[in-house]
């Protein structure tokens, strides 16, 4: 994967504008891994000196598309959840992966999803 939009379709993305906390927030998405694998969730996390995720190798286009999107964002908005269409689905101050799941789960296509694999 080169690019965010190489992901539309196949993955919700999760983008986190990390502050001083950012060991913390790695470790509560590494913790969340069966529900954020169950979603199709991919993350990244900007440390302002590199980008962390569950992706094993990261390009430095797809970097790039991480931090410029982040940059756009306003300050209060640090953490941006992307749906597999692409659109930005929310945007908030921290990171709630409750809220979050929350959220993903009472979308029509996480829904279909969730009904299929019964």
């Amino acid at each position: 994967m080169n690019n965010l939009s190489d992901y539309q379709w196949k993955n919700r993305l999760i983008l986190v504008q990390a502050a001083s906390d950012t060991e913390g927030v790695v470790e509560t998405l590494r913790s969340a891994r069966a529900e954020i694998d169950d979603r199709d969730i991919v993350w990244f996390v900007n440390t302002r000196s590199d980008v962390v995720s569950n992706q094993e190798v990261l390009s430095s286009s797809l970097e790039s598309d991480v931090k410029a999107l982040l940059e756009k964002s306003r300050s209060d908005e640090r953490v941006l959840l992307i749906g597999k269409d692409g659109g930005i689905k929310s945007r908030e101050s921290s990171l709630d992966l409750d809220a979050i799941f929350g959220r993903i789960d009472g979308m029509p296509m996480r829904i279909r999803e969730m009904r299929n694999s019964d």
